[in-house]
């Protein structure tokens, strides 16, 4: 019996961040982290268990540059806040869509921006902001 596939490119992939379209976002990565360590009794090589550690999730996400922090604006905005300082204590959920009308998509929750940069490099690629966040946990929706 054949299995039909489905693969993803990141052309057909949006992120929305608190239920707005992301168009800009040029792209994003993540990881999740565990904190867990093993335990060994005495004289072991190998560890006899492990401890339960601490999750999160952990990325940045690239947005072409069109205004000057335009992602801690609307997070500023959308919260009814007053200055982009503000934006940084501000939990929100990115929502990342694949493939159009999949029904595919990874909602990563309780995120907050902890920095943001930009690199201008004097040649004719486009200009770029990035934001790390750390997010609570990824509720999946298959």
């Amino acid at each position: 019996m054949a299995t039909n596939y489905e693969y993803f490119s990141g052309a057909n992939v949006s992120i929305e961040i608190e239920n707005k379209n992301l168009i800009e976002c040029a792209g994003l990565s993540y990881v999740v982290q565990s904190s867990s360590q093993p335990v060994y009794s005495y004289a072991s090589n190998k560890f006899d268990l492990m401890l339960n550690g601490r999750e999160m999730v952990q990325g940045n996400f690239l947005v072409n540059y069109t205004k000057p922090d335009s992602v801690l604006s609307y997070l500023v905005s959308n919260n009814n806040g007053n200055s982009l300082s503000e934006a940084f204590k501000y939990y929100f959920k990115i929502k990342i869509k694949f493939g159009g009308g999949s029904g595919i998509s990874e909602t990563i929750v309780d995120c907050r921006i902890i920095s943001r940069g930009q690199t201008i490099q004097i040649s004719d690629q486009v200009l770029l902001e990035e934001y790390s966040f750390i997010g609570r946990e990824i509720m999946y929706n298959t």
